[in-house]
């Protein structure tokens, strides 16, 4: 029993030791994709990309930064991968490596005004003040849109300067919008963007092929799996219906 156990423990030692540390970069401040709760990192990305990398023999080691930094970040070696709902822009292909998406459903983005706004439509944010979080998918949103776009470094901060009527609109996406309109009673919605782009995928350093030949290798088994799709109802239950 004894030498059982002694041999049971040393293949734990040996496969934490032997498996390669990928250190990952999020931004905690997306739910239900990334966020912190009693200060620890949760959310579906962050579920994911432990079954992902266990599956690919990665041990993770998290980096919590700016939304904005992260793609500097990989550039520049400090972090191996980000996952951060973070779509496959053209602009962002050119920049990095993308695994292949792992969110396979349609997306949608919450236009945000203040309530005693008199807009009608996303269509009157024409040469109006929008804030959008500085590097996300909502900054070429709202410049298609040919608003004024004003970044800013989270979106709590372009919230918070919406509720005291600082900007004209934010554009956010939905279930993040959703959650911060439970406590931001004069915050509404305005209008909806739809998302053109893939569905989220997780972003590579250019030139990591074997890194990501590895994740899409765990990603395809994933998919279509009932430990893929719990994980999907229970961040997404909506997806149920």
């Amino acid at each position: 029993m004894k030498k059982f156990l002694f041999l049971l423990m040393s293949g734990v030692i040996s496969t934490s030791i032997l498996a390669e540390k990928l250190y990952v970069g999020t931004n905690a401040e997306f739910v239900p994709y990334e966020y912190l709760e009693n200060g620890k990192l949760t959310g579906f990305d962050i579920e994911l990309m432990e079954i992902v990398a266990q599956k690919s023999g990665y041990e993770i080691v998290w980096k919590d930064m700016s939304f904005d930094g992260l793609i500097p970040a990989l550039q520049t070696g400090k972090i191996d991968a980000v996952i951060a709902g973070m779509a496959q822009t053209p602009e962002r292909q050119k920049a990095v490596d993308f695994s292949n998406p792992y969110l396979y459903f349609d997306s949608e983005h919450l236009v945000l005004v203040n309530e005693k706004s008199i807009l009608k439509n996303k269509g009157e944010l024409k040469d109006k003040i929008v804030g959008v979080q500085l590097g996300s998918m909502q900054e070429e949103f709202a410049k298609n849109l040919g608003a004024n776009v004003r970044p800013y470094n989270s979106f709590l901060g372009a919230l918070m300067d919406l509720e005291n009527n600082k900007i004209d609109g934010v554009i956010i996406a939905d279930k993040t919008g959703y959650e911060y309109l439970k406590s931001m009673k004069t915050l509404k919605i305005l209008d909806k963007v739809v998302d053109q782009y893939p569905g989220a995928s997780i972003a590579f350093k250019k030139g990591s092929q074997d890194k990501v030949e590895k994740i899409n290798k765990a990603l395809n088994e994933l998919k279509d799996t009932s430990e893929y799709n719990n994980l999907v109802f229970k961040y997404f239950p909506e997806k149920k219906k």
